[in-house]
């Protein structure tokens, strides 16, 4: 059983302004979970998504340096869309602390480049997934 999936629907959004990073990411996140991925490269696209359906994703993962909105304001509007949204923070600015990213209202942070470990270790933190089950129950990608 996987750790992190509510429902075989589930969906999740990716947030980066880089397309290669996206396309990395996704195929990641769908090998280790079976979720749907949804990639926008503007916080605009990602906004306007949740805002057409706030109850549809069952996470978020943003990217802090976007042209025309960062990761904390995404983060602001998408919380006031959606009070219980589980957001992550992934970010290679080094500007961020764990602290600093909850105080911002993500739910984990993940330094750019982050390895597989660190990346399966905030999923579990934000979607409530022992680690023990995240090391057991998803294949490496």
């Amino acid at each position: 059983m996987n750790p992190f999936l509510a429902s075989p629907q589930a969906r999740w959004m990716l947030v980066d302004d880089s397309e290669s990073i996206l396309i990395m990411l996704s195929a990641v996140l769908e090998n280790l979970t079976g979720a749907t991925i949804e990639c926008h490269t503007t916080p605009q696209a990602a906004l306007a998504a949740l805002q057409a359906a706030p109850e549809s994703y069952q996470l978020v993962i943003t990217d802090f340096e976007m042209p025309g909105m960062d990761g904390v304001e995404l983060c602001r509007r998408l919380r006031a869309l959606a009070p219980a949204q589980k957001i992550i923070l992934a970010t290679g600015s080094g500007f961020f602390t764990e602290a600093a990213a909850r105080h911002a209202g993500f739910s984990a942070l993940l330094d750019k480049p982050f390895p597989l470990p660190q990346l399966k270790a905030a999923l579990a933190k934000t979607l409530g997934a022992s680690p023990e089950n995240v090391s057991a129950n998803l294949v490496a990608a």
